[in-house]
């Protein structure tokens, strides 16, 4: 019976991408949220503004930099420019979301354009990269509509849980869901049919613990930026060999 059901939400793109975006990709994102809404509840946010952030900037580092700016009274401008310089990291990886769904030559308004490469998160291109060996170009964007509207509303419903809980179990206890999403991330990396992917993720995950002890926080960035070289390289080497 459930199998039958699984096939039949697989035959409709928008409801096999609802029904992706309220499993573990969804689990993984409502739980980073949830810490979240503990962060803005113990700021001084009220749910409103909490909300607003969550839908408006749809981005953890965006988020939690608009609420520290937020609380510590810093001028409109300064916020802006801020989160803008931490969100146009996702600016190549909201294109690419766009050439693979192939919305951008497509007749769709451009209002619904904009709106839908809004939502484009990692999570929702790791997901979109994973489907793509099995729909065909014209389902993803249908697939994307349904992800998008199951994991905007999965953490809208984490966010709220946060804050409301936060003056009532210790912070250390609620912050530990925030590492479900990097985990996630990293497992769907590795699930990945690109050798670009799984060997990017493993360099980067070694190098980064190699050399925080020498350079700190900047290890990072650093084993961020060697282990995406290591992947290209390891994946332009197979290619050549084909």
């Amino acid at each position: 019976m459930f199998a039958k059901i699984k096939l039949f939400l697989k035959s409709n793109n928008f409801s096999y991408g609802l029904l992706t975006g309220y499993s573990f990709p969804g689990i993984g994102m409502s739980s980073a949220m949830l810490g979240f809404g503990v962060y803005a509840g113990e700021a001084g946010l009220d749910i409103y503004l909490c909300m607003a952030s969550l839908l408006v900037l749809w981005s953890m580092p965006g988020m939690v930099i608009f609420v520290s700016l937020y609380t510590a009274g810093a001028p409109i401008l300064l916020m802006f420019t801020t989160i803008l310089l931490a969100n146009v990291r996702q600016f190549f990886l909201v294109l690419s979301g766009i050439k693979l769904m192939n919305i951008d030559n497509s007749k769709i308004p451009l209002f619904k354009k904009v709106f839908w490469a809004h939502f484009i998160s990692p999570t929702g291109w790791a997901e979109l990269i994973r489907v793509s060996k099995e729909l065909k170009s014209d389902d993803l964007y249908p697939f994307f509509k349904g992800l998008s509207l199951g994991l905007v509303s999965i953490c809208i419903l984490g966010t709220y849980i946060g804050f409301k809980l936060f003056d009532i179990l210790p912070t250390h206890l609620i912050a530990i869901p925030v590492f479900i999403m990097p985990l996630y991330i990293t497992l769907l990396m590795l699930r990945a049919t690109d050798l670009f992917y799984r060997v990017a993720v493993i360099s980067g995950g070694v190098i980064g613990p190699i050399l925080f002890p020498y350079i700190g926080d900047w290890s990072i960035i650093i084993s961020g930026f060697l282990g995406g070289s290591i992947g290209l390289i390891a994946d332009i080497t197979q290619r050549k060999s084909r």
